[in-house]
């Protein structure tokens, strides 16, 4: 049976756009200035952390997003932007130094009925 890996990558900017809106949409409180700098880990708790340049210090200054927050982030944004994703893929993150991958693992199965024309 033939599997398919399927790799997206978002730059920085792209990944900073989904979860701005991933937050907002999930009503999540976010500070009211700039972004300072995004970090990309491999923690799972804290996938993306979006850092604020805050003046004070009772202010939240980071936001952490766990990785699947940041996949529903990027899975909306992909159907936002007309990117096809298969629904029945396993889809995993794969976070690197300069944006986030988004993989896709599809296993193809031979359906019933094409078996015997492949063997024509």
């Amino acid at each position: 049976m033939p599997v398919e890996l399927r790799k997206i990558l978002f730059a920085e900017e792209e990944l900073q756009a989904a979860v701005i809106d991933y937050c907002l949409r999930s009503k999540m409180r976010l500070p009211e200035t700039n972004i300072d700098s995004v970090d990309i880990t491999e923690d799972a708790e804290a996938c993306v952390v979006l850092n604020y340049a805050t003046e004070s210090p009772s202010d939240v200054s980071d936001v952490k997003l766990s990785r699947d927050q940041v996949a529903a982030a990027l899975i909306r944004y992909c159907g936002e932007h007309n990117i096809p994703l298969p629904r029945s893929g396993r889809k995993m993150l794969q976070p690197g130094d300069d944006g986030v991958a988004l993989l896709i693992n599809i296993h193809w199965e031979r359906r019933k009925g094409k078996e015997s024309d492949a063997a024509q």
